[in-house]
């Protein structure tokens, strides 16, 4: 039995998933799909626009075979961790081939002599980064261009205007971050790009049978803002999301949630900390501390908050990336017991299709992990690290599912009471 992992978000799920799931088990001619997913959290610091169960569901009614969970701490760090726990995670499996991923440049040979670069960075490399970060550029920006300087004269040397496409496209950043992970972890498994369908990943327009998530995200708090009906907008996500897919979408039950509904708390968290500052929060320091307590009494929402904040050489990313962390309470003290773990001390499986639970015997044969799919029994099977960083999904699982109950008017299950999906 073969198997091919997918790391993802499904912010929410839509066709062009769909298609990635499709194509990477066709291309790798795999029997089962194992998807690393976020949590209720997502890379660009906010909360995920459904919650975890609700896209796992959407996941599996549309190819997925299992949906196993990435950390918190993880889903919402910087591409370079989340990349390296999300191949952790797959390599933990022990028994998954090969992992897929979506990017603009599927070029596997251009790909990997990128992140080899990335991953060994040789000394000119790392002198050049070095510089142009302290000449006060941000670090993509910083980094795409030690690349082009460092590749200048080399044999395969890419034109300035290929590198400068290939590192803009945020998934190929991304693909360049599990390819680096890869050769750091020396991992067996098998890089399988796939040419992104659609529309660009920060593209909000609709064009014939695929967007992006941004489009999809962007319709629905546009929405929210002129009152839009609920029938008009699954007419208008309809050819571009699985029926499933936009059914969960809308349950009343679980209502979607922007970072704006985590203003008010964000507020009150940042009052309770002003007196010891932000610099040990993950994404944070102290120049970004000072630069939060001088903003504070400016306060009006979170996302006006983070354009108040941005700088050039600071993006606005970082900075939600840094608040979502102060309100969930997740320092870089976190990321060392994270890294102490190896990135994944457990397994938290999320769901799975019925048919394909002959794989769990492959899973449990190969696996080091306790696998987690009754959170009750943690406590009795995960070291104190690993339970530590199992409670801070917990906690963040918790505020999200509050406030799906304020905005929903009905109480919600928290996270010992909810089952996995089978579907």
């Amino acid at each position: 039995m073969k198997a091919i992992g997918i790391i993802a978000e499904y912010n929410p799920f839509h066709n062009g998933h769909a298609y990635q799931i499709q194509k990477a088990k066709e291309l790798s001619r795999a029997d089962y799909v194992i998807v690393v997913m976020s949590g209720n959290y997502v890379q660009r610091g906010t909360p995920a626009i459904s919650d975890k169960f609700s896209r796992t569901s959407m996941a599996l009614l549309s190819g997925a075979d299992f949906v196993f969970e990435l950390p918190v701490i993880w889903s919402t760090a910087s591409a370079e961790y989340f990349a390296a726990a999300a191949i952790a995670l797959l390599n933990a499996l022990g028994c998954v081939d090969a992992v897929s991923f979506g990017c603009e440049t599927p070029d596997l040979s251009l790909l990997t002599s990128i992140a080899e670069i990335f991953a060994r960075e040789p000394e000119p490399y790392r002198n050049l980064l070095s510089s142009y970060l302290k000449q006060g550029k941000s670090f993509p920006a910083a980094r795409e261009k030690a690349l082009s300087a460092y590749l200048t004269g080399h044999e395969n040397f890419h034109p300035k205007e290929e590198l400068s496409s290939l590192l803009q496209s945020p998934n190929n950043i991304l693909a360049l971050e599990y390819m680096k992970a890869l050769i750091r972890q020396n991992s067996r498994l098998t890089p399988l790009p796939v040419l992104r369908l659609g529309n660009g990943y920060h593209d909000t327009q609709f064009s014939e049978n695929y967007c992006s998530a941004a489009a999809i995200r962007k319709l629905l708090s546009d929405a929210l803002k002129a009152s839009s009906s609920k029938s008009g907008l699954i007419k208008k996500l309809s050819p571009y999301m699985p029926q499933n897919a936009v059914r969960f979408l809308f349950s009343p039950e679980h209502p979607f949630l922007t970072e704006q509904d985590f203003s008010q708390m964000l507020f009150y968290r940042l009052l309770c900390e002003k007196e010891t500052g932000f610099a040990g929060y993950a994404d944070g320091s102290a120049e970004l501390s000072n630069r939060i307590l001088h903003a504070l009494s400016e306060f009006t929402d979170y996302r006006t908050f983070c354009e108040r904040l941005k700088r050039k050489e600071v993006t606005y990313t970082r900075i939600s990336r840094l608040l979502l962390h102060i309100l969930l309470n997740i320092t870089y003290a976190d990321y060392e017991n994270g890294k102490d773990c190896n990135y994944i001390p457990y397994l938290r499986l999320l769901g799975f299709r019925r048919d394909a639970a002959g794989f769990f015997s492959e899973i449990k044969k190969h696996t080091l992990l306790p696998l987690i799919a009754k959170p009750s029994k943690c406590a009795s099977i995960l070291t104190d690290n690993a339970l530590s960083m199992f409670q801070e999904d917990v906690f963040a699982s918790d505020l999200y599912y509050g406030v799906q109950a304020q905005k929903s008017g009905s109480p919600c299950k928290n996270e010992y009471e909810r089952q996995i999906v089978i579907v």
